[in-house]
């Protein structure tokens, strides 16, 4: 078990980190902020989330959810512009397509068969659970679903301001190109 505070640093990064995808993906397709007001309730609501995360002692299960329908609302979004690269048959719309698919289903299939059967039965077989190390599994397939989804949107955000890019693998690792300004 994580000591408090590490636990804190963990999920309130995580409540931070999803608002800064959500306003990418809504944001994304506008050559300037179409949405100005946006920055500041996400600040608000991250502040309200964090000082609810340490006053309340039943706060997880509403951690869980709200954290929960955040991502499902970034995916949502995000299949909007992956429909724009569903057609194409370019490098680049293939690219777009794995990533899109990877960021979209690693997330909530490490939550789904990783996080909940380590929460639900690590109690009751604790040595077993401990020697799976789902936890350890789940942060993996949690680190390169959002590293999926910053090249994804990355490349498309690109496209809209019409700058040169493309899509390269540097050991191992999926990233974009862009090239220098004229």
């Amino acid at each position: 078990m994580l000591h408090p505070v590490g636990q804190a640093t963990d999920e309130l990064a995580m409540i931070c980190a999803s608002m800064v995808f959500l306003y990418v993906v809504l944001e994304a397709d506008y050559l300037e902020a179409h949405r100005p007001w946006l920055p500041a309730m996400q600040m608000a609501y991250a502040f309200g989330f964090a000082v609810a995360y340490f006053t309340s002692p039943f706060f997880f299960p509403f951690f869980v959810a709200a954290y929960g329908c955040t991502v499902l609302l970034i995916i949502f979004q995000a299949y909007r512009v992956y429909k724009l690269y569903a057609s194409e048959d370019t490098e680049a719309a293939k690219w777009q397509r794995l990533l899109f698919w990877i960021a979209a289903t690693f997330y909530p299939a490490a939550f789904l068969f990783l996080w909940v059967p380590e929460n639900a039965l690590c109690p009751i077989y604790p040595e077993l659970f401990q020697a799976l190390h789902l936890h350890a599994m789940f942060h993996i397939a949690t680190t390169i679903s959002p590293y999926c989804y910053v090249v994804f949107m990355t490349y498309h955000r690109c496209t809209v301001l019409k700058r040169d890019a493309e899509h390269r693998r540097g050991i191992g690792l999926a990233y974009v190109h862009v090239a220098a300004a004229a």
